[in-house]
């Protein structure tokens, strides 16, 4: 039977409630979610094209998730007291947001799942954006997996500028999980953090492919990532 793994009503309710909305509008399909842990910490890490990922994610996932949100929208009153309550937590973009990164960190250590969208901001689905350093940072300082995950198609569901969704079909796959410490121990410089979030991209970009709708990373000289050494999280919409 398909379900979450929650403990709280109102996190469940609205998982159902979702899926099966994101199921009749979107078309939704859900592949690889046997590789997402379900027990003890655990970062999810998805492309991002769609102010709908988050949802669609979530709901995808067999599993009760926290999301980085951007401030903003903890300024709305119940719409604030909704979405913390559903397991968000703010981020302040484009600053040095420690309190956010003790946030994420304490929900792993507590072992709950995280959502981090790697890209740090919405895409086109021409190309995956340069990933930003907020994975490799809480990988490497938390010890937890990361799931590579890949969503296709919101970014037609609801397109950048548009004033509402529209139907579309929309994927999403859960890879392998992978842990910081497997692939390179206890290097910390700056070689072996790039080259753990160019691993991640690598497999978001695999999973991307084995939906048919296969998303490349930028050429070479297109972008760079952001060092992990910088503590700033990243971007949300």
């Amino acid at each position: 039977m398909i379900g979450v793994r929650s403990d709280d009503w109102l996190y469940r309710t609205g998982w159902v409630l979702v899926r099966g909305f994101a199921r009749l509008v979107w078309r939704l399909e859900v592949h690889g979610a046997s590789n997402v842990p379900l027990e003890g910490a655990a970062i999810i890490a998805p492309n991002h094209l769609s102010l709908l990922d988050p949802p669609l994610i979530g709901c995808a996932c067999p599993r009760e998730l926290r999301f980085i949100a951007k401030a903003e929208l903890f300024r709305y009153g119940l719409f604030s007291k909704l979405i913390r309550r559903l397991g968000a937590f703010p981020v302040e973009r484009g600053t040095a947001d420690v309190g956010a990164i003790k946030t994420a960190l304490q929900f792993l250590k507590d072992g709950r799942a995280v959502i981090i969208f790697i890209e740090g901001t919405r895409g086109t689905g021409e190309y995956l954006l340069p990933p930003t350093p907020g994975v490799t940072l809480l990988a490497r300082q938390s010890g937890a997996p990361v799931v590579p995950t890949a969503i296709v198609g919101s970014e037609q569901a609801w397109r950048k500028g548009a004033k509402l969704p529209r139907r579309a079909q929309v994927k999403v796959a859960f890879g392998e999980p992978v842990r910081y410490d497997e692939v390179f121990g206890s290097r910390a410089d700056r070689e072996a953090r790039d080259a753990f979030s160019a691993l991640i991209m690598e497999r978001i970009e695999a999973l991307t492919r084995q939906l048919g709708r296969p998303i490349p990373r930028l050429p070479t000289g297109a972008g760079s990532a952001a060092s992990p050494t910088d503590p700033v999280p990243p971007r949300t919409v």
